[in-house]
């Protein structure tokens, strides 16, 4: 095995396969992509609606769990995150969004220097190939294919005219030059096949000769000569082996794990360290604190048409007729996601900009499926899911390692709904959603609302609604958040506060949460990232 290198990336995830292609693209460094995971080469993971195959198979994901959360009536959330080359962006939705504007200026005025939305622009028309989007905020040629979905049924486009209607305005590319409105999605599917971080980025470069790939791999702890990394320590085929970093180690394990990594390291609040017998390397208390996430919360509806993803398990022939569809032609269900169209509207006129996401999904199913218990996939009669989150969740939580065994998970609690204004923002979300269901254009399809009832209508029954049935979005963010304060983690060049050699560059930096979707963001940065850390080695 090959033990040193110019650049080590740990975690081969939206991130960081960018970072091993565009640090090995000039052949001026050695570079090592290390990720705990395997291959991604299954068939479910390029198949779109595959992702239902996966969230609960630890073949495809880590299967984490949260703490009991106090504000969703004790329960522990799942969240599944990506096992394997492409990381999460090989198991999630494939929504394309880029985000608000206004979120990324946000972050420069707080005093993150160069992470405006004119600085982030050129890195997410950098990744994209967007062809028929007409638009100058629009690109082609980059390694991630966009296109819209291939599906418009007739519920999911009642959907959109019922929302234009009750005063939601028509957008045809939120990705372009405004970010709200309602219309159909954009995905990262390129002829009915998911384009991963490891298809756009990682794949097209892995002969190159000064590009490691290591999988089954994970890493232990960060090795230090004083302050400056010098390496990492990783587990591989049953053996302990130490990297060498002859300049920087990079952390893009996510959210999750990047946290877990840092304090196995001795990086973290010293506390903390203490009560698991680690030494501390470098005091920083924000380490694995501010972790945000989505929660989505949805209506369920019987409909009166036989086009649903329920169907396709009610009478299996429809599901044998949707597969061999996909494969003669890659149309289909099989080939976009289970969310056909979304809106991003405001709870209040007050709020400068959209800070609600209202979607439709072909598909229903009872409470929480995705519980401890387990659960069925879809209910047993043709239905769609209505949900909402509140795009700017206020609640904050945090991620932290249990011991000083790197083998176990470390522990998550999300503060789901802790922050008040939370639940009034999704209260207003849920609302909104039943405007859209009784709509004349949308109860034309409505039969009833299968799960909680049309009865279900006081503000205290919904709130408890949601604190039962509530679910992640799959967007963890933060815990190792860009800033100058006290709980920062990394300054805005990503560098990690007080060390040499070090940074973070994954959706764990985002100081506030930014779109309604994370994927897209997260290579932004992985993009913006990798052309600070050679800018810097042209300077160094």
């Amino acid at each position: 095995m090959k033990t040193d290198f110019d650049y080590i990336v740990v975690g081969a995830g939206s991130a960081g396969c960018v970072l091993a292609n565009r640090l090995s693209e000039n052949g001026k460094y050695t570079v090592a992509l290390v990720e705990a995971g395997g291959s991604d080469k299954h068939f479910w993971v390029k198949v779109p609606l595959g992702v239902g195959k996966m969230l609960q198979n630890p073949r495809y994901v880590w299967e984490y769990w949260t703490n009991p959360e106090n504000g969703m009536q004790g329960q522990k959330v799942f969240w599944p995150r990506g096992r394997m080359l492409g990381g999460s962006s090989s198991v999630n939705g494939m929504i394309y969004v880029r985000g608000e504007p206004a979120r990324y200026n946000e972050w420069r005025d707080s005093g993150n220097s160069g992470w405006g939305w004119d600085d982030m622009l050129p890195y997410f028309k950098k990744l994209e190939n967007a062809p028929g989007f007409a638009s100058k905020n629009r690109s082609t040629g980059g390694p991630i294919h966009c296109s819209y979905g291939v599906v418009r049924d007739p519920i999911s486009k009642s959907f959109i005219d019922a929302a234009v209607d009750l005063g939601i305005p028509r957008t045809d590319d939120y990705n372009g030059d405004r970010a709200d409105g309602v219309g159909y999605l954009q995905f990262n599917i390129r002829n009915g096949r998911r384009v991963s971080s490891a298809d756009g980025y990682l794949y097209p470069v892995m002969n190159r000769a000064n590009l490691t790939v290591l999988t089954q791999a994970p890493c232990e702890k960060i090795l230090f000569d004083g302050l400056r990394a010098t390496g990492i320590q990783i587990s591989h085929q049953g053996a302990t082996h130490q990297l060498k970093a002859r300049r920087e180690v990079i952390l893009s394990a996510g959210p999750i794990i990047n946290p877990k990594i840092l304090e196995l390291s001795g990086i973290g609040a010293p506390d903390l360290l203490a009560r698991h017998g680690i030494g501390v390397v470098h005091a920083l208390p924000g380490v694995g604190e501010n972790l945000t996430d989505h929660l989505h919360t949805r209506f369920n509806y019987k409909v009166n048409k036989k086009i649903t993803l329920n169907d396709l398990f009610i009478q299996k022939w429809r599901g044998a007729r949707e597969l061999a569809k996909y494969l003669i032609a890659r149309k289909g269900l099989l080939a976009t996601t289970s969310v056909i169209a979304h809106a991003m509207t405001r709870s209040d006129p007050s709020v400068p900009y959209a800070d609600l996401k209202l979607q439709i999904s072909l598909y229903s199913a009872a409470e929480r499926y995705l519980s401890e218990d387990g659960g069925v996939p879809t209910d047993s009669f043709s239905g769609i899911g209505l949900g909402q989150f509140a795009i700017y969740p206020k609640s904050r939580g945090h991620v932290h390692i249990q011991s000083a065994d790197p083998r176990q998970n470390p522990v998550m609690t999300a503060n789901y709904f802790s922050h008040e204004d939370d639940v009034a923002k999704s209260l207003k979300g849920m609302r909104k959603l039943r405007e859209i269901a009784k709509h004349p254009l949308m109860a034309e399809h409505v039969i009833e609302e299968s799960e909680p009832g049309f009865n279900f209508d006081s503000d205290d029954e919904i709130i408890e609604f949601m604190k039962r049935t509530g679910q992640t979005s799959w967007h963890p963010i933060g815990t190792c958040s860009m800033g100058a304060g006290p709980m920062a983690v990394v300054d805005s060049r990503l560098r990690v506060h007080g060390l040499q050699g070090l940074r973070v560059i994954d959706s764990s930096i985002f100081p506030t949460m930014p779109a309604t979707n994370t994927n897209i963001p997260t290579i932004a940065t992985a993009e913006k990232g990798a052309a600070m850390i050679l800018d810097d080695a042209t300077q160094g």
